[in-house]
């Protein structure tokens, strides 16, 4: 199986482009270890040799790559690369970095150890502090899954609104920021199997039933359950 799936999204025109090339390029190299903490970073202008850039369009990468905490630039000591502590593994780009160079079975082991730990409390929440309208926009989420099931086309978007929605109506604006854990497992999980959806379509059945019915222990329940049969469906596709 393929472990070079990291996704990458341009923007409009060239520049656009050669910047998220050379933005996606630099961080793989950070991850990969290839560009360490003990190591000397790059000129700007070797860089900019090496990518056909213009010096604007290498300090824009930078100013990203910093951004996301894989590098810091400073005045009298240049750019230098962080330790790994210092990354910030909640931004969608990195975690995709990160899923590209490590064996699939080790990234989903770490991702669902997290998802374990948040979305059951966050289900149990919604349940217990989820407004009218929010739990509508979770019915919403849902319905679009079963439609999207049912026109066997993909209902990714549709699934991560679900969980999304969720996490909103937990009201807790911490637990919100842990979406695009959520976001990156699910679109890998859709490329390597759309059967994946399918199967686990009631047991997101279950989650919304216990919400609807202000169950809190119930929906947290409901929620462990359908995370660790999905980690285990996954396991053995990664296996196979």
């Amino acid at each position: 199986m393929a472990q070079e799936m990291s996704r990458l999204t341009f923007g409009q025109g060239p520049k656009r482009n050669l910047f998220a090339h050379v933005v996606e390029s630099i961080g793989l190299r950070i991850i990969r270890g290839e560009l360490s903490p003990s190591l000397p970073f790059p000129k700007e202008a070797d860089l900019g040799t090496e990518f056909g850039a213009s010096r604007s369009v290498i300090r824009e990468a930078v100013k990203s790559l910093a951004a996301r905490g894989l590098i810091t630039s400073q005045t009298r000591t240049g750019i230098r690369v962080l330790e790994p502590i210092n990354w910030n593994l909640l931004d969608a780009e990195v975690l995709n970095w990160r899923y590209s160079v490590m064996p699939p079975d080790q990234f989903y082991g770490e991702l669902f150890e997290i998802r374990r730990l948040i979305e059951p409390e966050a289900a149990r929440l919604a349940a217990l502090r989820g407004s009218a309208t929010e739990i509508a926009a979770i019915v919403s989420a849902f319905a679009a899954m079963s439609e999207a099931s049912r026109a066997e086309r993909s209902g990714v978007a549709a699934d991560l609104a679900f969980h999304r929605a969720i996490l909103a109506a937990a009201h807790n604006a911490l637990l919100l920021q842990m979406g695009n854990l959520i976001a990156v497992g699910l679109d890998i999980a859709h490329r390597l199997s759309s059967e994946s959806f399918v199967v686990f379509l009631p047991m997101h059945k279950a989650v919304l039933d216990a919400i609807l019915a202000r169950d809190g222990e119930k929906g947290e329940a409901a929620m462990r359950h359908l995370l660790s049969e999905t980690q285990e469906f996954m396991s053995r596709l990664i296996r196979a």
